[in-house]
């Protein structure tokens, strides 16, 4: 008798068997109201080596968890979030503009960073004058942090490691905890998953199956 492969394992398997490193990275307006969602102004994604019925759900879950940890970033901070192997690298600059990458466990931080501050630059230089009028999700075009992307599958040729030395002084020691260290007492993912209005009913379904297998994994 054989048994269908559920359906996170089918997604876990797919991205581990791809060399893709960044999945996405998003650029969010950041409130110091902890009530308020941050709004997402700009996004991109490298998904190409995804099956094409599952990148939306991909691309849902990425921003979803991205947005999570800015909400919980204070502005001027830096921090990585880990989550059933991958890191979630999240800067909020000081004028409360924050990017978000998500990433496999094994990409260098250091690089990840650099990634960030190249693409809050890239942002700034388009959308500096009008970004903080917008109050609801926006799809603002950044075609250079498309370019970044692209360029940073590749870590060891992204950027000299002269000007990431330069561009990362500030965040030497960047704090890595997980996703149950960043959540406040009681709060769960999946819980969160399910409240949330950016996410369609196959991502909450995904999600509640992740985390339920999670849990099961913890005692094979």
């Amino acid at each position: 008798k054989s048994f269908a492969t559920p359906p996170f394992l089918r997604y876990r398997a797919f991205l581990l068997q791809t060399n893709m490193k960044i999945i996405s990275v998003l650029i969010l307006r950041w409130y110091d109201d902890s009530k308020k969602e941050p709004i997402v102004l700009s996004a991109s994604y490298e998904v190409s080596s995804i099956g094409f019925f599952q990148r939306g759900t991909v691309k849902e879950v990425a921003g979803m968890v991205s947005r999570e940890v800015v909400k919980r970033t204070h502005m001027g901070d830096a921090q990585t979030v880990t989550h059933m192997g991958y890191n979630c690298h999240v800067k909020v600059n000081g004028k409360g503009l924050a990017c978000a990458a998500m990433s496999d466990s094994e990409y260098p931080q250091r690089v990840a960073f650099s990634l960030l501050n190249a693409s809050l630059d890239a942002f700034m230089k388009e959308h500096e004058a009008t970004y903080s009028s917008y109050s609801t999700d926006q799809a603002l075009p950044v075609p250079a942090i498309d370019a970044l992307l692209a360029k940073y599958q590749d870590p060891q040729t992204a950027d000299p490691m002269l000007k990431i030395q330069k561009d990362l002084d500030e965040t030497k020691e960047v704090l890595v905890k997980s996703i149950d260290q960043l959540l406040e007492r009681g709060e769960k993912l999946e819980t969160l998953a399910q409240k949330s209005d950016h996410l369609s009913f196959q991502s909450k379904a995904f999600m509640s199956s992740a985390e339920s297998m999670n849990k099961c994994c913890r005692y094979m």
